[in-house]
């Protein structure tokens, strides 16, 4: 029997929330590890190879959304011919899409050297770091893509992340243990890769074995608005990856390493965030389908207020923590200075404003409003590059940090007033009140967690835990109050909703 929905949604975020956890664990101690054994220069240069190497996933995440779109109603109506037709159009698009990144690597890996200007590797090393970090993103895109866009568009995430579960844990061991051996940083990335490399294989044996995919041809019509879809993301990834690139040019590798510290650990925050959220969207495209208008304005409403606690309760703590965390955990690292309290707060507003804004960008991708929402996305690309350029030479991390917060918001403020017009026709005034709630919750819990945090002093790992478990118990207790004032019956469902349940046969 098929699981419900929001069976199928509770399952998606409670794997999905363990699989960050475990990331956020292993994200953590591999980059210390790093740091200690290879130096920040090296570390920087692996964050940065990783980080030019990931702009062809945005060939990924431009036709993955039009896919899932699309994917939506013929999983729904059980069409395993028409399913079948889309997974194959999907797999010839990335057939090309590999092609494109083996040239796109044989060009990276031989001006490397010359663009991060690394004195720590020669150019033949260089070469062979960025080849070798490449060969899970190879393997990625021509065997497992476009299982995942099924996986993800019938509510099974989860099995993504059951997969990534197992390659991260095992990676976090070898990394850990051959580093400390004392094996090069080339051979120690050579073998993160090979491991991640079975996540498309382990992916496409479950789908084989869980699906009728029938031989047919492909049909171009079936992801029409794919090129719109490609379009809005390479301006995504132009955002979320512009200023890695642009400190790398502007700056050098030890600014890319204090960045990626403090990146790593505010990123981790919001992929737990975010696990709260995996699966709504295949849950919003679902109903979207079959026009169960009401219940979508209900479920979206449900959502935005969920997502805002969660994020308004994280990130607040995380504001008031970063700083005691980032100084026990780069202590022993001297070469940088990494206590940036200024641009630690505007990467943090930043994620924050990310988080809270993902109801609405799950809402326009479930609805397939790829052409009338492009301007959004264009737009926080050049708000992003234009100010990040403009201030990084004088401002350094605050500069590109100031960037980002501008063209998230942006956004954020473009998604409230199409959805207020268009797909679920809400009042402004229920956005703005959003927005005021979430304001004074987060400065609110700011003042507060503040006010707990610095009546300690923290000389540990086991005393930030404590006191990070004390700060993070009162922000629930503050920001599920606050919420009671303006959201009563969209906290109490919450809450009822979020108790331990049996799974029952549908």
């Amino acid at each position: 029997m098929m699981k419900s929905r929001e069976t199928k949604a509770k399952l998606n975020i409670f794997i999905s929330l363990i699989c960050q956890i475990v990331t956020m664990a292993t994200g953590i101690i591999i980059p210390k590890v790093m740091l200690s054994c290879f130096g920040s220069e090296v570390y920087g240069a692996t964050t940065s190879i990783s980080q030019f190497l990931s702009y062809i996933a945005l060939l990924e995440g431009g036709i993955g959304g039009v896919a899932r779109s699309v994917l939506y109603k013929p999983l729904a109506d059980r069409d395993n011919e028409k399913i079948s037709a889309i997974v194959c159009e999907l797999q010839s698009f990335f057939k090309v899409v590999g092609f494109v990144f083996l040239i796109y690597v044989t060009i990276l890996s031989v001006s490397f050297k010359a663009i991060s200007h690394i004195q720590a590797l020669d150019w033949v090393s260089t070469v062979f770091l960025v080849l070798v970090i490449s060969i899970s993103t190879f393997a990625q895109y021509f065997i497992g893509i476009s299982y995942v866009v099924l996986l993800q568009a019938d509510q099974k995430l989860y099995i993504t992340y059951i997969v990534n579960m197992i390659t991260i844990i095992i990676n976090a061991i070898l990394v850990v243990l051959f580093s400390n051996f004392g094996m090069g940083i080339v051979f120690v990335k050579l073998l993160s890769s090979c491991i991640f490399a079975a996540r498309p294989i382990m992916l496409y044996m479950y789908v084989r074995r869980n699906y009728v995919l029938t031989k047919t041809k492909c049909d171009e019509k079936l992801l029409k608005d794919k090129w719109t879809g490609l379009g809005q993301h390479i301006a995504f990834y132009v955002h979320t990856n512009t200023d890695i690139a642009i400190l790398t040019f502007f700056t050098n590798l030890e600014v890319v390493a204090v960045y990626s510290v403090y990146y790593m650990t505010v990123n981790s925050i919001q992929s737990i965030v975010t696990s709260f959220s995996n699966g709504m969207e295949a849950v919003f495209g679902n109903m979207y389908a079959k026009n169960e208008i009401h219940e979508l304005k209900q479920t979206f409403r449900l959502y935005d207020t969920m997502i805002s606690i969660v994020s308004t309760v994280f990130f607040s703590t995380t504001a008031s923590l970063i700083l005691s965390f980032i100084g026990l955990y780069t202590a022993g690292v001297s070469d940088t200075n990494y206590f940036r309290p200024g641009f630690s707060i505007l990467l943090i507003i930043s994620s924050y404003i990310f988080c809270i804004r993902t109801p609405y960008h799950s809402m326009i991708i479930a609805a397939g409003r790829f052409k009338q929402t492009k301007w959004a996305s264009y737009g926080e690309a050049i708000v992003n590059l234009s100010i990040s350029i403009l201030l990084v030479i004088n401002f350094g991390l605050i500069g590109v940090a100031i960037g980002t917060v501008f063209a998230v918001t942006f956004r954020y403020i473009f998604y409230m007033i199409y959805l207020s017009k268009h797909i679920l026709r809400l009042k402004l005034w229920d956005y703005i009140k959003r927005i005021t709630f979430n304001v004074m919750s987060f400065l609110c819990l700011l003042f507060i967690n503040n006010y707990l945090v610095n009546k300690w002093i923290i000389r540990s790992f086991g005393a930030w835990l404590i006191i990070a478990a004390v700060v993070f118990s009162v922000a629930t207790i503050a920001v599920i109050l606050i919420n009671m004032i303006g959201y009563k019956k969209d906290v109490c469902s919450i809450l009822s909703r979020m108790r331990l349940v049996k799974l029952r046969k549908q």
